[in-house]
């Protein structure tokens, strides 16, 4: 009985850039809240989605969502929010 180990084929994988999410599976606006810690209404609400700039995807009027590109977006967002606040007076209306 031979035992021998097949040839493993060195064929190159293929190079996924870091922005590239073509391998991650849609996810819904429950999975995407649940996995941010962020509100619900944030995924659902069209309006509070585009005020937001929150990546989405329309695939025949469902709306879904790739994890990496929305902990991507709010990582950028919170940093823009922390930008923000930083310029703003510190101490509220009555320091």
């Amino acid at each position: 009985m031979n035992n021998t180990n097949p040839t493993i084929s060195s064929s190159p994988q293929p190079d996924h850039s870091v922005g590239d999410f073509t391998d991650e599976p849609f996810v819904t606006a429950e999975q995407a809240s649940t996995a941010l810690n962020l509100p619900l209404y944030y995924f659902i609400d069209a309006r509070k989605r585009a005020e937001m700039g929150i990546p989405f995807y329309l695939i025949s009027r469902m709306v879904r969502y790739r994890i990496r590109e929305l902990h991507k977006w709010q990582v950028g967002y919170a940093a823009r929010q922390a930008g923000h606040t930083s310029t703003t007076q510190k101490g509220g209306a009555h320091a």
